[in-house]
């Protein structure tokens, strides 16, 4: 059997999304709900669930308190947030599964489909976690790329480049190449600060150009030359002379 808590402070939010489950995922038994960080330690604890929903922002603090109480992580976890943009991207970045409220039923579908699938704990998972806090928390970006078989997380600062190879994406750090299966277009998206695409195949981080050739390369602080379209040259030579 497959059990849930639901840990949400909002009471309206918490039983929309009770509805929701029971109408999608009827096998789903759902074990217990609170608003707190010390009843969400002791119902966990009490009834081992399979997965628990969980809000950021509780009534008495955040529910990263209700994770460092606990021995161990045996549940998957997704998280419901109505946090703001910058929150959106920290997600993002840590590859952790959420849901922004109010919750949509076809993304409810997909969340749940997935945490069935993988409701054996798994290491992995609490270094998303903690991936997850640090973006949250402003500090250095870290990205999280998942490959078939193993799970690299990246500081976004130690990344140099990237470079389109049709629907894969090849990603230049510091100190490693990793091959993705993403096309260039969704790194894009998620890595906007500081990244430029100067080039149809090319994604550059900014921090990383050490100067621009009059043949139109960027020189890249690894000693990389990446070409510049023209349409993008009076942008990077803008950016350049700050």
């Amino acid at each position: 059997m497959i059990t849930a808590l639901i840990i949400e402070d909002e009471l309206n939010a918490r039983a929309a999304l009770k509805k929701m489950i029971h109408l999608i995922a009827p096998e789903i038994k759902i074990l217990g709900e609170t608003g707190f960080v010390k009843e969400a330690v002791e119902l966990i604890e009490l009834h081992e669930p399979s997965i628990v929903f969980m809000d950021i922002e509780l009534e008495d603090g955040e529910s990263f308190e209700i994770l460092t109480q606990l021995k161990q992580l045996t549940f998957k976890i997704i998280f419901t947030t109505a946090y703001n943009q910058f929150a959106v991207k920290a997600f993002k970045y840590s590859a952790v599964d959420y849901l922004l409220k109010p919750i949509d039923p076809l993304e409810l579908k997909v969340a749940l489909t997935k945490a069935i699938e993988s409701v054996t704990f798994e290491k992995k998972h609490t270094e998303l976690l903690a991936v997850l806090q640090g973006n949250l928390a402003k500090k250095d970006p870290t990205i999280v790329l998942k490959t078939s078989d193993y799970q690299h997380v990246v500081a976004v600062k130690n990344i140099i480049r990237l470079e389109a190879d049709g629907a894969y994406t090849t990603f230049i750090t510091i100190d490693r190449q990793i091959i993705m299966s993403k096309n260039i277009k969704y790194y894009q998206d998620i890595l906007e600060d500081n990244f430029i695409r100067c080039h149809q195949s090319h994604l550059v981080n900014l921090i990383h150009v050490v100067g621009m050739q009059k043949n139109s390369y960027l020189e890249m602080s690894n000693g990389d030359l990446v070409p510049i379209s023209t349409r993008k040259k009076s942008e990077i030579q803008e950016f350049l002379k700050q």
